[in-house]
């Protein structure tokens, strides 16, 4: 079995945001800001505006929900329903061509938490009724396009800490791989970004193999919620020796 020293953390502050579209139907787009936010648990941050507005030729409505988010152990997303924690107002939006409207996002849950909570903001346009109503809940609605930011509610003086809890070696149709096992023990999410991999067979004595960003594809420039373990597959170098491996994670500050 390896014996893997728990060992890395970093200072960092980083949101990311996808985009998706889906089911497009049409040419109709809008515009969703900021695509990232971070509330405090309460006080003057537990509320923000975002602003969603209308950059086509045609009346387009929208739909914002705030939903949960956590990350599994091989990467993927899942959202939960949508959170009763926070507050949107307005829910829905009906935009004529050119116009904006700003959206307040309230967050209502606890007041102090000890670790950050992690969820998705999801603007959504959605197909306008006949007579220019907004849609009724349900109904069979098709979307079109769709903004998923981020969201945290980050705790007061909250700090990410990656650690190396393991490293076992694989083999897949004759190439070598290591699994890396992380964890952040932290209460703030970490974005892996610059990661170095520092391997030797000794902990008393220098690293023997460094591997550099360019060499921890898929880990790199990846998000660790906080509490969270995740594990990553990335190829072994062709000098790995064999018996214990001793890894060591470094992140740029």
């Amino acid at each position: 079995m390896l014996r893997i020293p728990l060992s890395g953390s970093m200072r960092i502050r980083v949101l990311s945001v996808a985009l998706c579209m889906v089911c497009a139907v049409s040419a109709q787009a809008f515009r969703f800001e900021p695509i990232s936010q971070e509330f405090a648990p309460s006080g003057a941050g537990s509320n923000h505006l975002f602003r969603v507005e209308n950059t086509t030729n045609e009346r387009i409505a929208v739909r914002i929900a705030v939903r949960p988010r956590e990350i599994q152990r091989d990467g993927t997303e899942v959202l939960g329903e949508e959170s009763p924690e926070f507050t949107v107002f307005p829910r829905n939006v009906l935009l004529d061509p050119g116009n904006g409207r700003s959206i307040r996002v309230q967050w209502n849950g606890p007041a102090s938490v000890e670790t950050e909570q992690a969820y998705r903001i999801i603007a959504e346009q959605v197909p306008i009724a006949l007579g220019g109503d907004l849609p009724t809940q349900g109904g069979g609605i098709r979307l079109t396009y769709r903004y998923e930011g981020t969201v945290y509610v980050t705790p007061p003086r909250a700090r990410p800490d990656v650690r190396v809890v393991s490293v076992s070696r694989e083999t897949q149709d004759s190439e070598r791989f290591l699994r890396v096992t992380l964890e952040n023990v932290g209460t703030r999410h970490a974005i892996l970004r610059g990661a170095e991999l520092a391997l030797t067979y000794d902990p008393d004595i220098p690293p023997r193999i460094e591997l550099e960003s360019g060499d921890l594809r898929g880990l790199s420039g990846e998000n660790m919620l906080a509490g969270l373990t995740r594990e990553f597959v990335i190829p072994a170098p062709d000098d790995l020796w064999d018996g214990e491996i001793y890894a060591t994670l470094y992140l740029a500050d």
